[in-house]
């Protein structure tokens, strides 16, 4: 995700502004939906004989990757033959700005809305007004009360993949007493399972967390990483909240001169430059990756289905471990970026 500190990434702008209501007490489990689940019902719909619009707001249009994924939103629209997808321009979590377009398209009568809320009690009464019309509400993200659906992904899978990846590389190594860096936000709650999951595996492999701070840009990573290995000079892993925080580590442990192969970097949600850095081969050597083109085909998918009230409409976009030592998906989520 090649984003800018205002923007932050993907997952932060995103669940900082999310409320954590419940939603409808019918949804089951998202946990344990599978994207074929979602797909097969969504791909009957245009067989119903009718059309459908359905709107995604972003609270950060902008963002390299948000952009990508409402552009596999319209490629799956597309595929289908029956939908049209409309975005917004909400940019930087302007409020004013997604208010007008939500209302806009509850003016136009659309058939959902996908709403990343920037500030959940200014767009309830809108949520009222769409459902009031008959127009399916989902959250994009996290939840809010009542929803129709929502398309998320899974921080504690994710958690749990780069642990387990530096646990073994730690053993593939024979590292007798390996130190970590854990890197945090812990004003997000909700985003906890992205580091405690880690602290959980690494205690029970007996890996040192010897410092944990809040980083979740690129500059807040690099200049974190530079204190813990001045204060610690044989840290042998980073493991970063995000992708832009390993990024930043990535650059302090180039600049310290340290040995790549000596060293672990992992980062979460799989943006371009964190693939980028793990297929360079160095001392980035995972990041758990969001499958991007299914979350992009999610928010149709799991509207239609709203739509229809056929299949599931809250579900988990998988995550992926990604590694230069399974080349063939680490090309497939660069591609999904135009990149190889």
């Amino acid at each position: 995700m090649s984003i800018t500190r205002r923007a932050a990434t993907l997952t932060l702008a995103c669940l900082a502004v999310i409320g954590t209501g419940g939603a409808k007490a019918a949804e089951g489990d998202p946990k344990k939906v599978t994207t074929a689940e979602v797909r097969e019902p969504a791909s009957k719909a245009c067989s119903k004989g009718r059309t459908y619009k359905i709107a995604y707001s972003h609270s950060v249009s902008e963002a390299a990757i948000v952009k990508q994924i409402r552009t596999f939103a319209t490629r799956r629209a597309t595929e289908l033959g029956c939908v049209t997808v409309l975005h917004d321009n909400t940019q930087a979590n302007n409020l004013e700005q997604q208010i007008n377009a939500v209302q806009g398209w509850i003016t136009l009568g659309v058939d959902a809305i996908v709403v990343t809320p920037i500030d959940v009690t200014a767009l309830k009464p809108l949520q009222k007004q769409a459902q009031a019309k008959n127009i399916k509400w989902l959250t994009y993200l996290g939840r809010m009360d009542n929803s129709d659906g929502f398309v998320g992904f899974d921080h504690e899978q994710s958690g749990q993949l780069i642990a387990n990846a530096a646990i073994d590389w730690v053993k593939s190594q024979g590292i007798t007493k390996p130190r970590a860096l854990v890197t945090t936000l812990t004003g997000l709650p909700l985003l906890s399972p992205r580091w405690t999951e880690v602290e959980k595996l690494f205690a029970k492999a007996g890996i040192e967390v010897v410092a944990k701070q809040d980083a979740a840009d690129q500059a807040t990573g690099l200049t974190v990483t530079e204190t813990v290995l001045r204060q610690h000079p044989d840290l042998d892993i980073v493991i970063g909240l995000n992708d832009d925080a390993a990024v930043g580590a990535n650059r302090a442990v180039t600049v310290a001169g340290i040995s790549p192969d000596k060293f672990f970097i992992g980062g979460q949600d799989g943006s371009l430059e964190g693939l980028t850095a793990v297929n360079q081969g160095k001392a980035y050597k995972a990041s758990a990756a969001i499958l991007i083109n299914d979350l992009g085909a999610n928010i149709v998918d799991l509207s239609l289905n709203a739509i229809n009230g056929d299949g599931p409409s809250f579900a988990y976009t998988p995550t992926v471990l990604a590694t230069k030592k399974d080349q063939p998906l680490l090309d497939k989520l660069l591609a999904n970026y135009g990149k190889k």
